[in-house]
C-alpha cells in the first residue's frame, strides 16, 4: 500500500461527492459500493505501517461516510446507517477524532431525516463532546449545525437560537484557521442551507426565506440536489409566514422542478412530500391544483417515485462491501504495532453490527 493509493482513495472520494452533489445519490450509489469492494477491500489486506495504515483508515472513514450519504439519498436508510458506523470505525481506527464527529453527525441527519430527533440531538451533542478540543472553527460550526436540526425539530427555539450563534460564531475564524478538507463546502455557502432548515422546521417562514436566498446566490450551480432542496424549502417556507402565500409557493415550486432536470434523491422526495402535504390546506386554490398537474408529468417527480429504491443486486454488492470491516480487522492483526491493534479490535468490538 502506497500514499498514491491513499491519495486515489480521496481523489475518488471526491468524485462521488461531486456526481451525488449534481445528479443525486441513487445515482452513482452502486458505482461506490463496488469501489469499496474491488478497490480498498484489498488495500485493507495488504502490508502497510502504523503510521500508512492510519492514514488509509482515515480516507475509508471519508469514503464509508460519502457511501452511506448516498446510500441515504437512495432510501436505503439501513445500509447508510451501517456505512455512517463503518466510517465512525475507521475513524477511530486513524485516531481522527474529527472524522469521528463527522461521521456522528452524519447519523444525526440521518435519525433527524427519519424523525428520531430526541435521538439525533443526542448524537450531535456526542459528537461535540468527543472533538471539541481539537475542533477547527469550520467543524465547531458543523457541530452546533447538527445540534440546531435536531433542536429545531424538537421546537426548542431558544436552545436552537443558541447553537446557531455557535455556529455563526465560529464561521467567522474559518479564513483564518483553516480546517480539515472536507469541511471547506460546509464553511461556505452550506451554512445557510442549515440556517434555512432550522427557521423552517420552527416556523419561521420569512427568514428561511432569507437563508435559502442566500443560498441560492452562492451554492454552485453544480449542486443541483442542494439548490432543488433550498428552492422546495423556499417554496414551503411561504406557506409558514402570518400571510401564507400559496400562489407563490406554487410558483418557486415549479421553477425549482424544472430546473432540477433529472435528479435521483431521497432527500429531494422527502422535501416535495412535505411541500404537497403543507398544500392540502390550499387543495381548492387555482395554483396549487396547477402544480399538483405539473408534478403528474415532471421528471423529477417520476424519478423520485419510480427509482431512488436499491436494486436487489445493489443491496448484495453492498453486503459484500461490508467485509472490509473485517480485511481492517485481519490486517490490524497482521501487519500493525500492538498499540494500534489493541485499538482497532476495542473498536470493532463496540460496533459488532458492522460485521
Amino acid at each position: 500500500m502506497s500514499e498514491t493509493d491513499v491519495a486515489a482513495i480521496g481523489r475518488t472520494c471526491v468524485l462521488f461527492t461531486q456526481l451525488a452533489h449534481e445528479f443525486g445519490g441513487a445515482h452513482a450509489r452502486t458505482s461506490a459500493v463496488q469501489y469499496l469492494h474491488s478497490e480498498i477491500g484489498p488495500l485493507l489486506q495488504s502490508d502497510y505501517t502504523a503510521e500508512k495504515g492510519q492514514r488509509l483508515f482515515a480516507a475509508c472513514a471519508r469514503f464509508t461516510a460519502q457511501t452511506g450519504a448516498m446510500a441515504e439519498d437512495a432510501g436505503a436508510h439501513h445500509l447508510a446507517r451501517r456505512y455512517f458506523l463503518q466510517s465512525l470505525t475507521f475513524a477511530h481506527l486513524g485516531s481522527d477524532r474529527l472524522l469521528a464527529a463527522h461521521a456522528l453527525i452524519l447519523l444525526s441527519h440521518h435519525a433527524n431525516l427519519l424523525g428520531q430527533f430526541g435521538h439525533a440531538l443526542e448524537l450531535a451533542r456526542i459528537a461535540t463532546a468527543g472533538a471539541l478540543d481539537e475542533a477547527t472553527p469550520g467543524v465547531r460550526a458543523m457541530l452546533a449545525a447538527g445540534r440546531a436540526r435536531a433542536l429545531a425539530s424538537l421546537s426548542d427555539e431558544h436552545a436552537c437560537a443558541r447553537a446557531l450563534y455557535e455556529m455563526e460564531e465560529a464561521l467567522q475564524h474559518t479564513e483564518r484557521q483553516g480546517g480539515p478538507e472536507w469541511i471547506t463546502s460546509f464553511a461556505g455557502s452550506e451554512a445557510a442551507l442549515q440556517l434555512a432548515h432550522c427557521f423552517h422546521d420552527l416556523g419561521q417562514g420569512r427568514r428561511a426565506i432569507e437563508h435559502t436566498r442566500r443560498f441560492l446566490s452562492t451554492a454552485p450551480r453544480s449542486h443541483r440536489r442542494s439548490r432543488t432542496i433550498a428552492g422546495l424549502l423556499q417554496a414551503s417556507a411561504h406557506l409558514r409566514t402570518t400571510d401564507a402565500d400559496p400562489e407563490t409557493a406554487s410558483a418557486v415550486a415549479r421553477t425549482t422542478i424544472q430546473r432540477a432536470g433529472h435528479l435521483r434523491s431521497a432527500r429531494v422526495r422527502v422535501c416535495l412530500t412535505r411541500l404537497r402535504t403543507d398544500l392540502q390546506p390550499y387543495a381548492a386554490n387555482h395554483a396549487a391544483k396547477e402544480l399538483e398537474e405539473f408534478l403528474a408529468e415532471a421528471l423529477l417527480a417520476r424519478d423520485i417515485r419510480g427509482r431512488v429504491n436499491s436494486r436487489p443486486a445493489e443491496r448484495s454488492r453492498s453486503n459484500r462491501a461490508g467485509n472490509i470491516l473485517r480485511f481492517s480487522q485481519r490486517n490490524g492483526n497482521q501487519k500493525t504495532g500492538s498499540t494500534a491493534r489493541k485499538r482497532q479490535d476495542q473498536t470493532l468490538g463496540n460496533h459488532p453490527t458492522q460485521t
